[in-house]
Protein backbone atom coordinates (compact mmCIF):
# COMPACT_ATOMS: atom_id res chain seq x y z
CA UNK A 1 0.00 0.00 0.00
CA UNK A 2 1.41 3.38 -0.95
CA UNK A 3 0.81 6.59 0.88
CA UNK A 4 -0.42 9.42 -1.29
CA UNK A 5 -0.51 13.00 -0.21
CA UNK A 6 -3.75 14.91 -0.71
CA UNK A 7 -4.26 16.48 -4.14
CA UNK A 8 -2.76 19.93 -4.73
CA UNK A 9 -6.07 21.85 -4.37
CA UNK A 10 -6.64 20.33 -0.91
CA UNK A 11 -3.07 21.03 0.17
CA UNK A 12 -3.46 24.62 -1.05
CA UNK A 13 -6.68 25.06 0.91
CA UNK A 14 -5.12 23.77 4.13
CA UNK A 15 -1.97 25.85 3.66
CA UNK A 16 -4.03 28.93 2.82
CA UNK A 17 -6.23 28.38 5.86
CA UNK A 18 -3.13 28.40 8.08
CA UNK A 19 -1.70 31.47 6.34
CA UNK A 20 -4.96 33.46 6.38
CA UNK A 21 -5.55 32.51 10.01
CA UNK A 22 -2.08 33.69 11.00
CA UNK A 23 -1.82 36.84 8.86
CA UNK A 24 -5.32 37.77 7.72
CA UNK A 25 -6.44 38.27 4.16
CA UNK A 26 -4.18 41.25 3.49
CA UNK A 27 -1.10 39.86 5.22
CA UNK A 28 -1.17 36.37 3.72
CA UNK A 29 1.33 35.79 0.92
CA UNK A 30 0.65 33.46 -1.98
CA UNK A 31 4.33 32.47 -2.13
CA UNK A 32 4.19 31.33 1.48
CA UNK A 33 0.94 29.46 0.84
CA UNK A 34 2.47 27.63 -2.12
CA UNK A 35 5.58 26.78 -0.08
CA UNK A 36 3.44 25.40 2.79
CA UNK A 37 1.47 23.31 0.30
CA UNK A 38 4.62 22.10 -1.44
CA UNK A 39 3.46 23.30 -4.85
CA UNK A 40 4.41 25.88 -7.43
CA UNK A 41 2.84 29.31 -6.88
CA UNK A 42 1.27 29.19 -10.35
CA UNK A 43 -1.03 26.38 -9.17
CA UNK A 44 -2.82 28.91 -6.96
CA UNK A 45 -3.72 30.85 -10.07
CA UNK A 46 -4.57 27.69 -11.99
CA UNK A 47 -7.05 26.44 -9.38
CA UNK A 48 -8.29 29.68 -7.80
CA UNK A 49 -7.41 32.42 -10.33
CA UNK A 50 -6.47 35.03 -7.69
CA UNK A 51 -5.62 35.37 -4.03
CA UNK A 52 -9.20 36.58 -3.50
CA UNK A 53 -10.48 33.42 -5.22
CA UNK A 54 -8.36 31.32 -2.91
CA UNK A 55 -9.62 33.30 0.10
CA UNK A 56 -13.24 32.70 -0.92
CA UNK A 57 -12.51 28.99 -1.33
CA UNK A 58 -10.90 28.87 2.12
CA UNK A 59 -14.02 30.42 3.69
CA UNK A 60 -16.20 27.80 2.02
CA UNK A 61 -13.73 25.08 3.04
CA UNK A 62 -13.77 26.21 6.69
CA UNK A 63 -17.57 26.44 6.73
CA UNK A 64 -17.87 22.99 5.14
CA UNK A 65 -15.61 21.62 7.87
CA UNK A 66 -17.99 22.99 10.51
CA UNK A 67 -21.02 21.52 8.76
CA UNK A 68 -19.21 18.22 8.20
CA UNK A 69 -18.29 17.94 11.86
CA UNK A 70 -21.90 18.58 12.88
CA UNK A 71 -23.11 15.94 10.42
CA UNK A 72 -20.86 13.37 12.14
CA UNK A 73 -22.25 13.96 15.62
CA UNK A 74 -24.07 10.92 17.05
CA UNK A 75 -27.65 12.19 17.19
CA UNK A 76 -29.64 9.04 16.42
CA UNK A 77 -32.37 8.28 18.93
CA UNK A 78 -32.42 11.77 20.46
CA UNK A 79 -35.33 14.16 20.46
CA UNK A 80 -35.12 17.18 18.15
CA UNK A 81 -34.61 19.39 21.20
CA UNK A 82 -31.62 17.38 22.41
CA UNK A 83 -30.21 17.19 18.87
CA UNK A 84 -30.40 20.98 18.62
CA UNK A 85 -28.62 21.34 21.96
CA UNK A 86 -25.87 18.97 20.80
CA UNK A 87 -25.49 20.69 17.43
CA UNK A 88 -24.94 24.09 19.06
CA UNK A 89 -22.50 22.58 21.54
CA UNK A 90 -20.78 20.76 18.69
CA UNK A 91 -20.46 23.97 16.72
CA UNK A 92 -18.82 25.68 19.70
CA UNK A 93 -16.54 22.70 20.34
CA UNK A 94 -15.44 22.71 16.69
CA UNK A 95 -14.42 26.37 16.94
CA UNK A 96 -12.61 25.68 20.21
CA UNK A 97 -10.70 22.71 18.78
CA UNK A 98 -9.90 24.24 15.36
CA UNK A 99 -8.39 27.67 16.00
CA UNK A 100 -7.28 28.10 12.37
CA UNK A 101 -10.78 27.59 11.01
CA UNK A 102 -12.14 29.82 13.74
CA UNK A 103 -9.67 32.63 13.05
CA UNK A 104 -10.42 32.59 9.32
CA UNK A 105 -14.19 32.72 9.89
CA UNK A 106 -13.92 35.40 12.59
CA UNK A 107 -11.78 37.57 10.29
CA UNK A 108 -14.03 36.98 7.25
CA UNK A 109 -14.70 40.21 5.44
CA UNK A 110 -16.71 38.58 2.67
CA UNK A 111 -20.00 36.77 3.26
CA UNK A 112 -19.86 34.72 0.06
CA UNK A 113 -22.38 32.17 1.34
CA UNK A 114 -19.99 30.51 3.80
CA UNK A 115 -22.15 31.40 6.81
CA UNK A 116 -25.26 29.82 5.32
CA UNK A 117 -23.30 26.66 4.60
CA UNK A 118 -22.00 26.41 8.16
CA UNK A 119 -25.45 26.91 9.73
CA UNK A 120 -27.28 24.53 7.39
CA UNK A 121 -27.32 21.54 9.79
CA UNK A 122 -28.91 23.65 12.54
CA UNK A 123 -31.42 25.28 10.16
CA UNK A 124 -32.37 21.89 8.70
CA UNK A 125 -32.93 20.44 12.17
CA UNK A 126 -35.11 23.40 13.12
CA UNK A 127 -37.24 22.87 9.99
CA UNK A 128 -37.55 19.17 10.75
CA UNK A 129 -38.44 19.92 14.37
CA UNK A 130 -41.11 22.39 13.29
CA UNK A 131 -42.64 19.80 10.98
CA UNK A 132 -42.85 17.29 13.83
CA UNK A 133 -44.05 19.77 16.45
CA UNK A 134 -40.90 20.03 18.57
CA UNK A 135 -40.18 23.66 17.68
CA UNK A 136 -42.35 26.75 17.43
CA UNK A 137 -43.68 27.68 14.01
CA UNK A 138 -42.97 31.39 14.55
CA UNK A 139 -39.20 30.80 14.62
CA UNK A 140 -37.41 31.34 11.32
CA UNK A 141 -34.97 28.41 11.05
CA UNK A 142 -32.34 30.30 9.05
CA UNK A 143 -32.34 33.31 11.37
CA UNK A 144 -32.25 31.15 14.48
CA UNK A 145 -29.39 29.05 13.09
CA UNK A 146 -27.49 32.26 12.32
CA UNK A 147 -28.07 33.38 15.89
CA UNK A 148 -26.51 30.12 17.07
CA UNK A 149 -23.50 30.84 14.86
CA UNK A 150 -23.19 34.33 16.30
CA UNK A 151 -23.31 33.01 19.87
CA UNK A 152 -20.70 30.33 19.23
CA UNK A 153 -18.34 32.07 16.81
CA UNK A 154 -18.85 35.42 18.54
CA UNK A 155 -17.31 34.02 21.71
CA UNK A 156 -14.06 33.63 19.79
CA UNK A 157 -14.39 36.93 17.93
CA UNK A 158 -13.98 38.81 21.20
CA UNK A 159 -11.66 36.28 22.83
CA UNK A 160 -9.54 38.92 24.61
CA UNK A 161 -12.70 39.66 26.60
CA UNK A 162 -14.26 36.19 26.84
CA UNK A 163 -11.11 34.42 28.01
CA UNK A 164 -11.52 36.38 31.25
CA UNK A 165 -15.00 34.90 31.73
CA UNK A 166 -13.80 31.51 32.89
CA UNK A 167 -14.58 28.06 31.54
CA UNK A 168 -15.62 28.22 27.87
CA UNK A 169 -17.78 25.14 28.44
CA UNK A 170 -20.12 27.24 30.57
CA UNK A 171 -20.60 29.69 27.68
CA UNK A 172 -21.12 26.80 25.27
CA UNK A 173 -23.81 25.22 27.42
CA UNK A 174 -25.62 28.50 28.11
CA UNK A 175 -25.52 29.50 24.44
CA UNK A 176 -27.01 26.10 23.55
CA UNK A 177 -29.76 26.57 26.13
CA UNK A 178 -30.60 30.03 24.75
CA UNK A 179 -30.96 28.61 21.26
CA UNK A 180 -33.05 25.65 22.45
CA UNK A 181 -35.34 27.77 24.63
CA UNK A 182 -35.77 30.28 21.85
CA UNK A 183 -37.05 27.59 19.50
CA UNK A 184 -38.83 25.06 21.74
CA UNK A 185 -42.37 25.31 23.04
Amino acid sequence: MTHRSPPAPERLLEAALEEFAAHGRAGARTGQIAARAGVNKQLIHYYYQTKDGLYAAVLVHAAAAVAGELARLPLVGLTAVERLRRLVRGQFDFFLQHPGHTAVLVQADDAGGWADQSVKPVADLLREGQATGFFRDDVDPDTHARLALLLTLGYFAVHPVTREWGDPGVWRDRAAELIVRGAAW
